[in-house]
């Protein structure tokens, strides 16, 4: 099958789903038996519906019973795109059994523009109560229950059949779910309702504190785009469900909407560039990276629109911002798994579940599935998305904490390489300089002896490098024997090697140790079936007599190491014993 019939055949499955989910029977609104259980009586495919396209239809013109065959019965929810602003009339014939019933008719939406309840009648026609001509912009004066959207509460005090109408009015998307309850039933049901929201909240809250926390700490932009997607996504799906106009904005409701449109791209704005960090995209998947970035001015020019208008060009951008974003953030996901990035398989899931709860919402509103909620599955989605992003972030923690402990090891490692001769595993001069330093400063009394091996270019010349390599690994591990912990050895180069003594002992003891070091040099090296011999000249400083400074040591345990070699080699000498003066009186 080619693309193009794909493509084709997509489109015309979609726009069966769309007629299906709209197929309304031009026939007499049934007759609804008002029940008192719980759950309340669902109207869907039991209402009457009319499209006042004009907006021009009054109740008198409604009530003609010339219109009755005007009213079509849907049967599935009626559902509104959001790119206009006709007026929608329901009707609804009920019919109670008892007498003095309490009950309320909810519509399950919470940014209606206007909502108007007219009747209920009875079957001569007679109004028993007034209109109530709504404006939701404007706080109710209803009791609190219908709060946080659109209602209407009604008293019959006998048997008998009823009939209500009920206008609607907005410029945003929205299902008609009608359905009808016993107001005790009802409230009931609110306090689960309100038990259920209060969790929600109390967790997204919780991880709003959270990102702000790892913030502070970390101090990566990362955790300010998840904090600030957090905090629009809860804003949104507040003002979805009416909690928002309800607690929050109670005296400015004609904002509702204006939030209700601007908060869907600020969080997705910021949930792609939150995607885009946590990912390490620019890493991974450097094209997915700039076309996230490319969304921005677009998410940016919709939140203008919903401020300034025309809002429905707010809301076309808006949706399809929601389709094509996600489509990126699940490729630039897949990428990153693919390529090692651990965590974002936990992004993946958490992504995953969102778009699932979505799915179910959209599917449910299509009547595809019948499950028992709205906007409520997309908050619960939501919540564990968070949730599942808080494990994601800290799979992403551990993973940063591993790795810069293990660049840690290895720039120690290359620090103390960079320090450390390869042939004998002393330090090499930048060694020697560095911690030299340092001892000198946390010592007392010190020596510093330099030693130059006697006969070793014979044996270099004679035996090869390999030998003479032998040889100088050798003497550092005969010289790295005798030292204390708070001793340093170092080879400074070709066959030159300096010994710093944290803590030196009198004299004589400083002597003998000096005497052992050059007995022990002077032992054979076995190589090759051969037994090589070198010697070795020291000459010796001490801290603080010949100086307290490195360099000045060095320099005074050289020139008492020339004397050595001068006189005879395989032997020592002190700085002090070399001097004109010492040598004069000699």
């Amino acid at each position: 099958m080619s693309i193009r019939s794909c493509c084709l055949a997509l489109v015309l499955a979609w726009s069966w789903v769309l007629l299906a989910s709209a197929v309304a029977r031009a026939e007499v609104v049934p007759l609804v038996t008002l029940d008192a259980a719980p759950g309340g009586t669902s109207l869907v495919g039991r209402i009457g519906y009319l499209e006042d396209v004009q907006g021009s239809m009054s109740i008198a013109d409604i009530r003609n019973t010339s219109l009755d065959d005007r009213f079509a019965v849907p049967s599935s929810v009626v559902q509104q795109s959001g790119l206009d602003a006709h007026a929608r009339w329901f009707k609804v014939r009920l019919h109670q059994a008892g007498s003095n019933g309490n009950w309320l008719i909810d519509s399950s939406n919470s940014i209606l523009q206007h909502f108007s309840v007219y009747g209920p009648y009875d079957v001569n026609g007679t109004a028993l109560a007034p209109p109530r001509l709504g404006d939701l912009a404007v706080p109710s004066a209803q009791p609190a229950l219908d709060g946080d959207r659109a209602m209407y509460r009604f008293h019959l005090a006998q048997p008998g059949e009823y009939t209500l109408y009920l206008r609607a009015v907005s410029d945003l998307p929205q299902y008609y779910q009608w359905s009808v309850w016993d107001a005790v039933q009802f409230g009931q049901a609110e306090q689960g309702l309100s038990m259920y929201n209060g969790i929600c909240y109390g967790l997204l809250l919780g991880m709003l504190i959270y990102n702000l926390m790892l913030l502070a700490v970390f101090r990566e932009p990362l955790y300010g785009y998840h904090f600030l997607a957090c905090l629009f996504a809860i804003v949104t799906i507040a003002a979805l469900n009416g909690h928002l106009g309800r607690y929050l904005l109670a005296d400015a409701r004609a904002w509702v909407p204006t939030v209700v449109l601007a908060a869907p791209p600020l969080w997705i704005a910021f949930a792609a560039l939150f995607c885009r960090s946590f990912l390490e995209l620019p890493r991974y998947a450097p094209r997915l990276a700039r076309s996230l970035l490319a969304f921005m001015p677009l998410c940016g020019l919709a939140v203008l629109l919903a401020l300034l208008g025309p809002t429905r060009w707010a809301l076309v951008l808006t949706q399809a911002l929601s389709l094509a974003t996600p489509v990126v953030m699940f490729a630039a996901a897949g990428v990153a798994l693919q390529r090692g990035f651990r965590p974002a398989g936990w992004y993946l899931a958490a992504l995953a579940v969102l778009f699932f709860a979505a799915a179910g919402v959209a599917l449910n509103n299509f009547r595809v599935l019948d499950l028992p909620w709205h906007y409520d599955g997309l908050q619960f989605g939501l919540v564990v998305e968070i949730t599942v992003l808080v494990v994601a972030m800290g799979s992403r923690i551990h993973l940063v904490r591993k790795l810069n402990g293990e660049l840690g090891q290895k720039a120690e490692q290359l620090a103390r390489d960079a320090q450390t001769d390869p042939l004998t595993g002393l330090s090499n001069r930048s060694g020697w300089t560095q911690h030299g330093r340092r001892l000198l400063e946390t010592s007392t009394q010190a020596a510093v002896l330099l030693i130059d091996l006697d006969h070793f270019k014979p044996v270099n010349d004679q035996c090869g490098h390999a030998a003479g390599d032998k040889v100088l690994a050798t003497v550092g591990q005969r010289l790295q024997s005798v030292l204390g912990g708070r001793d340093l050895a170092a080879r400074l180069g070709g066959d030159e090697f300096a010994v710093l003594l944290g803590d030196t002992p009198d004299r004589a003891a400083l002597q003998a140790l000096v005497q052992r070091m050059i007995h022990l040099v002077a032992q054979p090296v076995p190589f090759d079936g051969k037994q090589l011999k070198v010697g070795c000249s020291i000459g010796i400083a001490r801290f603080p007599s010949d100086g307290r400074d490195l360099s000045v040591l060095m320099h005074a345990a050289d020139q008492a190491m020339y004397f050595v070699k001068k006189h005879g080699r395989g032997d020592s000498a002190f700085n002090e014993d070399t001097t004109p003066a010492t040598l004069a009186a000699a």
